[in-house]
């Protein structure tokens, strides 16, 4: 095989471009996130040719047919079992032709088994009863007699033993029974759950058992004895297989199960059965399917694309349990043991795909065009896929040499150019690998994306700029049967460059500042405005910076600072400018350039004292090209610049009976008084009230009356603006 390395050029422009970005699919999940048709993906992560599946075969008059369980006999041929008010058997086969078989009294078949002998039986519900078809009869209201009641409402489950006998397992009592040699249902165990939903016989005689509600898996030995292997945290058990070490796997999932009918419908009273309807839409023209009292259904037809999750789990000869592996987006249907590879065969839905797992590796095997595979019964060379939502049999067609694959839609962010798409595998000689592309403006591809472009031997396709795009190939064998593989596809785009913007500017309070240092404890000391101690307290941390490594707010005389918030949409790395401009001034003058970090601060003491404004200019220019940088730019409101103190000027002083009185007027040209505070003697500082009641003008007035002291004194009164900027003055006792 020749290794390649491809590159097909999608020739676009836009005029205004930020980084080139590649949406790469290179592993095993990103490939699965796509639809693959005919194709598989490795658990190494490649694409390659699969089971190639045939048309959907079935009955165009059993649309409405609501599928419960399948089972198939050593030719190859599939027995379907289904309800939904016909309790009918059905017979598919490889060459497309299906044939009903039986039909029971009771509305439902919900499980159906093939013996080693050939012998086919299935299960009804309610009125639970397991008939033998007599494959001779060609009267399908004939062919099924009774072959073995154990009086239960429902039967779930059934499964022969090495050595033919039947067991069957029951709801609404949960319970296990084996057919005796005269046709008696002998009770084996009585499980403590609701229903026995799967079952599975060892070759020693140790019967396996899964339930519904609790999710248990339960081991019934010969003589009736039983222990519990596992508790899922799901509630329904759906497949259990044994390998030949004694290992067993049990699958659970936790889709909601659908509703069961309850009474037999009399098809010459039910409306005419249209064709099948296409896939993703409910059958029409069913019956209605009441509710009876047991939950538990084969797989519902899902609410959404995300209808449930499962999980397979490996379970030793010793009782260890361990995870094998999780489907978190998907919902188990169905699991068996594929002799040939030793490998675990696993139906899923909502995309109708199944896997193989082995040795904690996940293959995809293949998928069908409808939702769900609930069956994959084992048919010479492969296995088939029973699907339930349009109901049908797929079955491998060998002659099929090709297959598809769509990529998941891929999200550019907004308008978009594409550069180039890029392959990585092996084409064989004789084999191909062709390209197309396609985008548009919705999240789903609709009627309004453009239609597929060929990427030609040129390597050329021209699409339109837009914001989703999409890729597929389709691959084809060689002459020898050999298949492509491809290991990773990049497809390059380039965004319109967004226009940045700014959000959240401001300035803080005078004398705010951050440290970048990054100190850890969150008791620091703060410098800010003088306290009664002099200069220190605490002050609170920004609430968008906390935690570690966060600047920490502090005081700087002088100092302001300016904050702000740079938005990119194409997350472009920005760089900042910063000017600034006294009130009444025509042009800007720079303080800072090329700034990386969200905030400035700076002396102030430099500029003359007045009213500015701060200009923040935000650029992308780092992360383009010359000439297509985009900028932004926001002004702050008009920010005092104050580095002045105010003057004080000592009106009064005098003696007042006992007590001594000091009058002191503040005048600020820009700020107002913010704090006052007095002293005698160097003591503490104790706030002063200005002589109008509120602190809050360029003009105040204060007054410190204390006792009169015994001896001489010193009398202070300082005041603080709102800039920070402090002012004291003293008087000495006795006054002259």
């Amino acid at each position: 095989m020749i290794r390649t390395l491809a590159t097909l050029f999608l020739t676009l422009g836009l005029t205004a471009q930020a980084a080139t970005h590649i949406a790469a699919t290179a592993t095993a999940r990103d490939f699965l996130a796509g639809d693959p048709k005919g194709t598989s993906v490795t658990s190494e992560g490649k694409l390659t040719l699969g089971v190639p599946f045939g048309p959907r075969v079935w009955p165009e008059n059993a649309a409405d047919a609501v599928v419960f369980a399948a089972a198939s006999d050593s030719s190859g041929r599939v027995f379907v079992a289904t309800g939904g008010g016909l309790g009918r058997l059905f017979a598919a086969g490889p060459d497309g032709k299906v044939s009903l078989v039986f039909t029971a009294p009771e509305p439902n078949l919900t499980a159906v088994a093939v013996a080693n002998d050939g012998t086919v039986v299935c299960a009804s519900s309610p009125n639970g009863k397991v008939y033998r078809l007599d494959r001779k009869e060609t009267d399908p209201a004939k062919s099924g007699t009774v072959w073995a009641d154990p009086k239960e409402a429902s039967i779930w489950a059934l499964a022969f033993g090495p050595d033919g006998t039947l067991y069957m397992g029951t709801g609404n009592k949960g319970r296990i029974y084996k057919r005796g040699p005269t046709g008696s249902a002998d009770l084996l165990f009585a499980t403590e759950d609701t229903h026995v939903r799967t079952l599975l016989a060892g070759p020693d005689g140790t019967v396996y058992a899964g339930t519904s509600e609790r999710g248990l898996v339960v081991a019934v030995a010969k003589d009736g004895t039983a222990r519990t292997l596992h508790d899922f945290a799901k509630p329904e058990v759906i497949g259990l297989a044994l390998r030949a070490d004694g290992t067993l796997y049990a699958a659970a999932t936790s889709a909601e199960p659908p509703p069961l009918a309850t009474a037999s419908v009399d098809p010459k009273l039910r409306a005419p059965t249209p064709a099948a309807p296409p896939k993703d839409e409910p059958p029409k023209g069913s019956v209605s399917i009441t509710t009876s009292t047991s939950p538990v259904r084969p797989p519902p037809a899902p609410k959404d694309a995300r209808e449930g999750s499962g999980e397979i789990v490996a379970i030793q000869k010793d009782g260890f349990v361990e995870p094998a592996w999780l489907f978190p987006d998907e919902t188990l249907y169905a699991m068996r043991l594929d002799p040939k590879s030793d490998s675990l065969l696993v139906a899923t839905g909502p995309r109708g795909r199944v896997y193989s797992w082995k040795d904690r590796r996940v293959r995809l095997e293949g998928g069908t065009d409808q939702k769900q595979v609930v069956a994959i019964p084992a048919i010479p060379g492969g296995f088939a896929a029973v699907t339930m939502n349009t109901p049908g049999a797929f079955f491998p067609s060998p002659k099929d040499s090709k297959g598809s694959y769509l990529s998941a839609v891929k999200d550019a962010g907004r308008l978009s150019a594409f550069g180039r798409l890029r392959w990585e595998g092996a084409i064989p000689a004789g084999s191909t690998a062709a390209f197309s592309v396609r985008s548009g403006n919705t999240d789903k591809p609709d009627g309004s994306w453009t239609a597929w472009k060929s990427v030609g031997s040129d390597g050329a396709a021209t699409l339109p700029s837009n914001r989703y795009f999409q890729w597929q190939v389709e691959l084809s064998r060689g002459a020898k049967g050999e298949s492509p593989e491809l290991e990773r596809v990049e497809l390059s785009y380039v965004e319109r460059n967004a226009k940045p913007y700014l959000e959240n500017l401001q300035v803080l309070e005078p004398g705010a500042v951050f440290n970048t240092g990054g100190a850890s404890s969150t008791a620091v000391l703060s410098v800010t405005n003088p306290d009664e101690n002099g200069i220190y307290a605490g002050l609170e941390s920004p609430k968008e910076t906390a935690g570690p490594g966060s600047p920490k707010k502090l005081y700087r005389k002088g100092f302001r600072t300016v904050t702000w918030k740079g938005v990119d949409l194409n997350a472009d790395s920005l760089r900042y400018d910063v000017e600034g401009r006294r009130e009444g001034a025509s042009s800007w003058f720079p303080i800072r350039k090329d700034l990386d970090d969200p905030m400035l601060s700076f002396d102030t003491t430099a500029l003359p004292d007045g009213r500015y404004r701060f200009r923040v200019t935000a650029s992308d220019r780092v992360s383009n090209p010359d000439g297509h940088a985009l900028t932004a730019s926001d002004e702050t409101p008009l920010a005092v610049v104050d580095n002045t103190a105010p003057v004080l000027k000592v009106e009064s002083k005098r003696t007042d009976g006992s007590d001594v009185e000091l009058k002191v007027s503040a005048t600020d040209a820009l700020s107002p008084a913010s704090k006052a505070e007095g002293a005698v003697n160097a003591d503490r500082w104790r706030l002063l009230v200005s002589d109008d009641g509120v602190t809050d003008s360029p003009r105040e007035a204060f007054t410190l009356r204390v006792p009169r002291p015994p001896t001489g004194a010193v009398l202070s009164i300082r005041v603080v603006d709102a800039s920070g900027n402090v002012a004291a003055v003293s008087v000495e006792y006795p006054f002259e």
